[in-house]
């Protein structure tokens, strides 16, 4: 089975895209969807709930939050809890598989057809083109200028959340390095991209399929601030080698990064 994880929080003005997508699968028992509500304070709770009962939907769940969330000291922490939820829930299972998605995106579900399934069944973990869509509708491709084939000395460009599609066991066998709560500001993303590289070729695919990616001011990175985009490469870097269990990288980037994180973690 095919289990798509949707990450929301306070994504009502987002939804409505994404909703209509998954309308297509909605009772189909190839897919079950898992929506993960991090303590929403807007409409989105009710819009999902809303949703599941004008459709009779009985293979969409809800995981919400005991307390509203106003505000994460450390936001990345959120998608975290939530997939720990998940896998310590009865929908969780080593043989199925799982497609994560940040809810302000959303995929063309209706056009995958059985190679897809089939492909992504015999593989650990896949990665999905990205298409870029602005608020204005210009459209723009999301290009992986270093996969995680491509280097073990190196951590790779990050495919987005909703471009991954892992394997229950990939998450299973790779639990403590996911959930590890000491590289602040590595993302599951960045997580998950980074122990693909810890796999053989065999076990990980490029899709040709495409995810939609809304860009708006609560995901542009390109208003992200130098010393934020610094902090994120030495932490980026520190789990990188941590997964590689601290081994010495022969690539300058690495080298310097190594030189700034010592500094960092000093100062």
């Amino acid at each position: 089975m095919l289990n798509i994880v949707i990450f929301n929080w306070n994504y009502a003005n987002f939804l409505k895209k994404l909703l209509n997508e998954i309308k297509t699968i909605v009772n189909k028992p190839e897919f079950r969807i898992l929506i993960c509500d991090d303590g929403s304070t807007d409409c989105s709770l009710d819009l999902m709930k809303n949703f599941i009962s004008e459709f009779n939907a009985i293979n969409v769940f809800i995981f919400e939050s005991t307390e509203p969330n106003l505000g994460r000291k450390k936001p990345y922490q959120g998608q975290l809890e939530s997939l720990n939820k998940i896998m310590n829930s009865k929908y969780f299972s080593t043989s199925d598989h799982y497609w994560f998605m940040d809810a302000d995106d959303y995929c063309n579900f209706s056009t995958l057809g059985p190679e897809f399934f089939k492909k992504i069944k015999s593989k650990k973990i896949c990665f999905t083109k990205v298409k870029n869509i602005t608020n204005e509708g210009l459209e723009s491709n999301l290009s992986i200028k270093r996969t995680v084939l491509e280097s073990k000395n190196l951590f790779p460009s990050i495919s987005v959340t909703s471009s991954i599609i892992t394997s229950g066991e990939f998450l299973f066998n790779n639990k403590s390095y996911i959930f590890d709560e000491r590289f602040d500001d590595v993302w599951l993303d960045s997580r998950l991209n980074m122990l693909a590289c810890l796999l053989k070729p065999e076990d990980i695919e490029y899709l040709n399929e495409y995810i939609f990616r809304l860009i708006h001011g609560s995901n542009d990175s390109s208003k992200m601030s130098l010393l934020r985009i610094l902090r994120k490469q030495i932490h980026a870097h520190d789990y990188f080698k941590y997964i590689h269990k601290n081994k010495f990288m022969f690539n300058s980037r690495m080298c310097i990064l190594s030189i700034l994180s010592k500094c960092y973690h000093k100062w």
